[in-house]
C-alpha cells in the first residue's frame, strides 16, 4: 500500500481486525505497518502514538455497535438493541473489557457517540438528563456481565438468555422511573 493511499481509518480498521484475531497483546504500531504494508513511521501521521490508537479503536468499535442498533419505535426498545449489541462486541472481540478499561477518560469520540444516542432518544420520548443515565446503566450492566459471565462455551446461549432477562429487568426500572418523573412534571404544571 502506498503512502497516499493510506488514511486513518484503514489503520484503525487493521487494528481492530488484529484485535479481534489475535487479542490486546498483538496490537501494536508495527504489526500493523506490517499487514498494511508500510513503515511504522508512516503510521505516525496519522495516529500519535499507541495510547491513541487504543483510543480511536474503542471508539471505532462503539460505533460499530451503535451502527448494529436498527431503528426503533421505542426507547425501551432502543435500549435493548444497544445493550445486545454491545453484548454481542464483548462477547465477540478478544480482550474488549482491557480495553474498554484503558480507555476509560473521554475523548472526542465518546462524546460524539453520546449525542447521537441522545439524539436518537429524544424524539422517541426519553429526555436527554435520563438518556444519558440510561445508556451508561445498559453499558455498565452488560461490562459486569461479560466480565462476570462463564467462560465455558456451552454456558454462552445460557449467560445470553439470563443477561437478556437482568437487561429487561433494567429497562423496566428506567420504565417506570421515567414514567414517574413525567407524572410529577406534569402535577408540577397542573
Amino acid at each position: 500500500m502506498s503512502f497516499a493511499k493510506l488514511d486513518r481509518d484503514q489503520i484503525i480498521q487493521e487494528a481492530v481486525a488484529l484485535l479481534k484475531e489475535e487479542g490486546l497483546d498483538a496490537v501494536s504500531l508495527r504489526r500493523i505497518a506490517a499487514r498494511l504494508g508500510v513503515s511504522v513511521s508512516s503510521l505516525y501521521w496519522h495516529i500519535n502514538n499507541k495510547e491513541s490508537l487504543s483510543a480511536l479503536m474503542s471508539a471505532a468499535i462503539f460505533r460499530d455497535c451503535l451502527n448494529a442498533v436498527p431503528p426503533a419505535s421505542s426507547w425501551q426498545q432502543w435500549l435493548r438493541d444497544f445493550g445486545l449489541a454491545i453484548w454481542e462486541a464483548q462477547i465477540s472481540i478478544p480482550d474488549i473489557r482491557r480495553l474498554i478499561g484503558i480507555n476509560r477518560v473521554r475523548n472526542e469520540g465518546v462524546q460524539t457517540a453520546l449525542e447521537t444516542i441522545l439524539a436518537t432518544l429524544a424524539p422517541l420520548g426519553l429526555p436527554p438528563a435520563e438518556a444519558s443515565i440510561a445508556q451508561r446503566s445498559v453499558q455498565a450492566l452488560v461490562t459486569g456481565w461479560t466480565t462476570l459471565r462463564s467462560t465455558r462455551p456451552d454456558d454462552t446461549e445460557a449467560d445470553k438468555e439470563s443477561f437478556l432477562v437482568a437487561l429487561d429487568v433494567l429497562i423496566a426500572g428506567w420504565r417506570l422511573h421515567h414514567d414517574d418523573a413525567a407524572g410529577e412534571a406534569g402535577a408540577d404544571r397542573g
